[in-house]
C-alpha cells in the first residue's frame, strides 16, 4: 500500500506484446521503474522471460532503471518463488 505514495500503479495494462501484469511507474526521479509478472505453477524465470518476450519495458518512457520482478507460486509445494533482475539501460 505504501508504494502508492511513490508509484503510479497500473495492473493488466497494454504493453509490447501483451499485458503487463503490474506496472509501477516512478511519481519521483531517480525511482526504478518496476514491472511485476506473476505465475502459477509455473517459475519465477519464466515470468521474467515474459517480460522481455512481450516487450513489457516498452512501456516505460523516462525511468533510469527498471526492476523486472518474476513471481510465481507453486500449488503443490505452496512455496512461492521471486526473481528480480535490474535494467539500467532503458
Amino acid at each position: 500500500m505504501s508504494a502508492r505514495n511513490d508509484y503510479e500503479i497500473t495492473r493488466e495494462d497494454k504493453s509490447g506484446k501483451g499485458y503487463v501484469d503490474f506496472l509501477f511507474t516512478p511519481k519521483i526521479s531517480g525511482y526504478p521503474a518496476i514491472i511485476l509478472e506473476l505465475k502459477y505453477d509455473k517459475t519465477a524465470e519464466e515470468a521474467i522471460q515474459q517480460i522481455k518476450d512481450k516487450n513489457y519495458i516498452e512501456k516505460i518512457n523516462y525511468a533510469e532503471e527498471c526492476l523486472f520482478v518474476g513471481i510465481n507460486y507453486a500449488k503443490k509445494d505452496k512455496k512461492h518463488t521471486c526473481l528480480i533482475e535490474k535494467i539500467t539501460h532503458i
